[in-house]
């Protein structure tokens, strides 16, 4: 049966940081010097050698990293239950004993799987899919070389929590989980988990549960104003000329006399001057080292806004020492990425807290039905 490190290549190895890859050197009795690439290799070539608590903290962070995060669920009624069997059942190989990797000119341009194995001390598992994603051309004088780049993605099941979690960008994601709805030949039929549905597709109550801050919030203009004339730019553009005059020359009848004007208070008798200076802009960002909430500006701003994306910082303890942790949040994607490095005990704690927080395993699997035709 495949093990954690049966499912580890080097390119896994060249993802941790360098702090961890010294700390794995020194406690194999390995040289600690050198950059990550030279740190990687020396690991690789003793990694036969590795067992004990170095293999443990390598399984806890070589899946993991600054990663992004994707969950799907299925439409089944009886949730994943039977999937890790259906992929058993529908692959050439059983990938939980084999590894199984193509050549370098045979990656296939959809993904696949070459291995899996089960958590130990849990009941999930781990999918290890591979797939092309494009060519590099090298040249040495005369000589062309043409190189296949592919990626090797990670997929975290809890069949019983009724959890698939792609560890990849948002645009990949699909891809993996078209994949395996292809192995296991359409048995299941998976939909994409929207984690921020429960509060309200907002980013504030999701930095509460957290018991974090909202650093950082980038949206669009949200309001009546669709289109963005040219007039209505000048007008934006003499309101702010008028008030930086005044405060040069302090001369409020002129102040008075430029707001007054008929082209100007005919567009803003319809729409509030906020939003119409905001809806001349493509996106609006708002960031700070302290909690958004509560500044005066984005008090202000808020409601203005449709936001697209934010980052939230909150302190998690691992192995007894409280650390910081950064993520960024797609909300229109539905996605979540680490901006800092993270480990799998982090993952389960965001887990906890965004998917499972109050719902019952049975719950999480049958919550939001919806029908085949929405």
């Amino acid at each position: 049966m495949n093990t954690i490190k049966s499912l580890i290549f080097p390119q896994d190895l060249n993802r941790l940081t360098k702090t961890l890859l010294k700390e794995v050197c020194s406690n194999m009795t390995l040289e600690a010097t050198g950059n990550v690439n030279e740190l990687a290799s020396r690991v690789w070539n003793a990694f036969e050698l590795i067992e004990g608590d170095v293999l443990k903290t390598i399984s806890n962070n070589i899946f993991t990293g600054a990663v992004s995060l994707v969950w799907y669920r299925t439409r089944n009624p009886t949730g994943l239950t039977g999937l890790k069997q259906s992929i058993i059942n529908k692959m050439p190989f059983n990938p939980f004993e084999t590894v199984i990797t193509p050549n370098c000119e045979n990656v296939p341009i959809e993904p696949t799987i070459i291995a899996a194995t089960e958590i130990e001390g849990s009941q999930a598992y781990y999918l290890r899919f591979i797939h092309r994603t494009g060519v590099n051309v090298d040249y040495f004088l005369t000589n062309r070389r043409e190189y296949i780049k592919h990626e090797i993605t990670t997929v975290y099941i809890d069949e019983v929590k009724g959890i698939i979690e792609v560890r990849a960008s948002s645009a990949v994601a699909k891809k993996i989980i078209a994949g395996l709805a292809k192995i296991v030949d359409e048995e299941y039929e998976f939909k994409q988990y929207d984690f921020l549905q429960k509060y309200g597709g907002t980013l504030e109550p999701l930095a509460d549960v957290l018991q974090g801050r909202l650093i950082d919030a980038t949206g669009r203009p949200a309001g009546l104003v669709n289109t963005f004339e040219e007039t209505q730019g000048k007008s934006i553009v003499r309101i702010l000329s008028a008030i930086d005059e005044y405060y040069t020359n302090g001369e409020l009848s002129a102040l008075e006399q430029n707001l007054n004007s008929e082209d100007i208070t005919s567009i803003l008798e319809t729409t509030p001057f906020t939003l119409l200076l905001l809806s001349g802009l493509e996106t609006i960002g708002l960031g700070s080292i302290r909690e958004l909430r509560g500044l005066p500006l984005y008090n202000y701003l808020e409601p203005y806004l449709s936001k697209q994306k934010g980052s939230i910082l909150f302190e998690h303890s691992v192995g007894g020492v409280v650390q910081e942790y950064s993520i960024r949040i797609g909300v229109t994607t539905k996605t979540f990425k680490f901006n800092v490095f993270a480990s799998e005990h982090v993952l389960d704690y965001i887990r906890e807290k965004l998917i499972l927080r109050g719902k019952s395993c049975e719950q999480f699997k049958t919550m939001g039905n919806f029908s085949k035709n929405r």
